[in-house]
């Protein structure tokens, strides 16, 4: 039997169950974000369930449902597109996506089509907080493909290290919205390729973010003990990844980006 009720109401169910959570325990924790008296809790248990079943909270719960599971409101509830990102790719880089898909098929890739990747990918970063998770994580898995197939291209070491980036940016996202979206294990497998990527490419940023993704998965399912380990481990890998940027190498160094 389909679910046809909205993203957000299924996410709200599905954060309420990985906590193990009775609908009056999720109602404590709403009580426990908010700055005024909210109703009864039999009356906010009723509320509960309506919003379960998919009626759209008003105003003034958005922002205290999200906050009771560590996230932004418009991660939640997604606002209206504020950006033309399809155009903006266009007039910065004179291509539009059937363009760059083309270009991508070539044996060898230019600066431009880089270029193009590199605006595509900072598009649908942006795009997170307003963009449907359905769409955004049909759109991210499309594009880290893409990406991820220019590894058997011809690239010089500028370019494969670029490359590496990007996929790691993508990754990222597509982690993001797999969390957002209930599919843990996904999200999890996802952001270690992200850490891999991070890894061969040398780029602490990315790798930073990973490590943070996973401390926000146990933080935001009560695992208090596994967000210090991330913590820890983030610690480790950057420490490890300065030593390697160090080691002296026959080959040229790369530059930063």
């Amino acid at each position: 039997m389909s679910d046809d009720r909205p993203a957000w109401a299924r996410r709200i169910a599905a954060e309420r169950a990985a906590r193990d959570w009775s609908q009056r325990d999720a109602v404590r924790a709403l009580r426990a974000h908010a700055t005024e008296e909210l109703p009864g809790d039999d009356s906010m248990i009723r509320q509960w369930k309506r919003w379960e079943s998919g009626q759209i909270p008003n105003e003034f719960y958005r922002p205290l449902l999200a906050a009771v599971f560590g996230t932004v409101t418009h991660a939640l509830f997604p606002a209206p597109a504020r950006r033309d990102g399809d155009r903006e790719i266009l007039a910065a880089s004179g291509m539009e996506t059937l363009e760059i898909v083309s270009r991508l098929n070539r044996s060898d890739v230019d600066a431009a089509t880089l270029d193009a990747l590199r605006m595509t990918t900072d598009r649908l970063c942006s795009e997170y907080p307003y963009m449907p998770s359905e769409q955004l994580l049909l759109e991210g898995r499309q594009w880290l493909r893409r990406v991820v197939e220019l590894h058997s291209k011809s690239l010089t070491l500028a370019q494969h290290r670029e490359v590496l980036a990007l996929s790691g940016w993508l990754a990222l996202l597509v982690g993001c919205v797999e969390y957002d979206t209930g599919d843990r294990h996904a999200a999890e497998s996802t952001r270690r390729a992200a850490l891999s990527l991070a890894t061969e490419a040398e780029h602490a940023e990315i790798g930073g973010w990973a490590h943070e993704m996973r401390a926000w998965f146990a933080l935001t399912t009560g695992d208090y003990r596994g967000v210090v380990a991330a913590a820890q481990a983030g610690e480790n890998w950057r420490h490890t990844t300065a030593l390697l940027c160090s080691w002296p190498r026959k080959r040229p160094r790369r530059g930063h980006g």
